[in-house]
């Protein structure tokens, strides 16, 4: 555990990773997003979200099949997708107390938009104890796990990524951050089955309040 008690630069992905996946916050943004391409193409929902998971996998975010193949405001779309119920969100006092205690930056790496991110970051009291928010308007919209976003996180942000841990509850996110030479943290409780990736994080925990038990027994 030395690489994550010597790290100058702490990046924390936000949704499933900061709270409990069983919240279903994301699960409404995905609700969303195929109720509002059904109703802006008039597609039965089945055919909206599989529209949605093809250019999820064809571009690495829906939002960017939608811009390019119909005439449908991204604005629009990511505000429609991410108004959602945050009720569920509480306040974890040792998470706040763990992330506090770490000595480097504490950077928010997130796919999502910064309204977003900061509602979630409130909710959870937690605004105050990250340095910044790398969103998704801040990536140009090249979305995890694409190289480009990361290029750009590290640009904006001067990261040296051989001084730097990234948490992640999506493996797929992390590879490229690793190849990097960051320190990679897989939070494995949202996504317990993975197949076809050659790749295994540095760390692995069900989530962050196991691995900052595990990091303090260490």
């Amino acid at each position: 555990m030395q690489k994550i008690n010597q790290a100058e630069t702490y990046l924390f992905d936000l949704d499933d990773t900061l709270y409990n996946p069983s919240l279903g916050i994301l699960k409404q943004v995905e609700s969303r997003m195929h109720h509002f391409i059904a109703n802006a193409l008039s597609l039965p929902l089945p055919e909206a979200t599989l529209l949605s998971n093809q250019y999820y996998k064809q571009y690495g975010g829906t939002v960017k099949g939608l811009v390019k193949h119909h005439d449908i405001s991204r604005d629009d779309f990511i505000h429609y997708c991410h108004d959602v119920d945050m009720a569920a969100l509480k306040i974890q006092p040792n998470i706040i107390s763990q992330i506090d205690q770490l000595s480097g930056r504490k950077i928010i790496y997130t796919n999502s938009p910064k309204h977003y991110a900061t509602k979630i970051l409130t909710k959870l009291a937690l605004i105050d104890s990250f340095d910044a928010i790398f969103s998704l308007e801040d990536a140009n919209y090249e979305l995890k796990p694409h190289n480009a976003s990361y290029q750009q996180l590290c640009d904006t942000h001067a990261i040296n990524s051989h001084k730097t841990v990234f948490f992640d509850d999506q493996l797929r996110n992390l590879k490229p951050a690793k190849a990097l030479g960051m320190t990679t943290v897989w939070l494995s409780g949202s996504e317990q089955v993975v197949t076809n990736l050659d790749y295994k994080a540095d760390y692995e925990a069900n989530n962050l309040d196991q691995f900052f038990n595990l990091l303090q027994t260490s």
